[in-house]
């Protein structure tokens, strides 16, 4: 049979080895919720900044949404001033063209009545 003596000093000597690493794992423990609560505390200090950051950048892409809006309407009224510029300016040739073909029939006709004679008695 075993010494009870030796195998309760041994028995005392792993109880003491178990606390001991008890102890340890306590020790880490408590070095992790300080990082924890130095995180936690980090991250308050953090989180308005970011927040602000972020809110400020929301009214930012509304301004510029705003803008691109209105950027946007004076293009569409600006093409549609060049539309009817266009339609203005191709009027205009039409009218033009008429003018000239008119122009060119009167003076081709006077030109025919100088040389035939007969613009003499006009201009007299």
């Amino acid at each position: 049979m075993p010494d009870p003596r030796v195998s309760n000093s041994a028995l005392q000597l792993e109880i003491k080895g178990l606390g001991n690493r008890i102890e340890d794992v306590k020790t880490l423990i408590v070095n992790y919720e300080e990082r924890i609560r130095c995180l936690e505390r980090a991250g308050d200090k953090t989180t308005p900044l970011i927040e602000k950051r972020l809110e400020i950048l929301e009214k930012l892409t509304e301004a510029h949404a705003k803008e691109l809006e209105e950027i946007k309407k004076i293009i569409t009224i600006q093409s549609q001033s060049v539309k009817d510029l266009t339609n203005g300016f191709e009027t205009m040739q039409r009218i033009w063209k008429w003018a000239l073909g008119i122009f060119t029939v009167v003076m081709t006709a006077l030109i025919l009545m100088l040389v035939t004679g007969q613009a003499e008695v006009i201009f007299k």
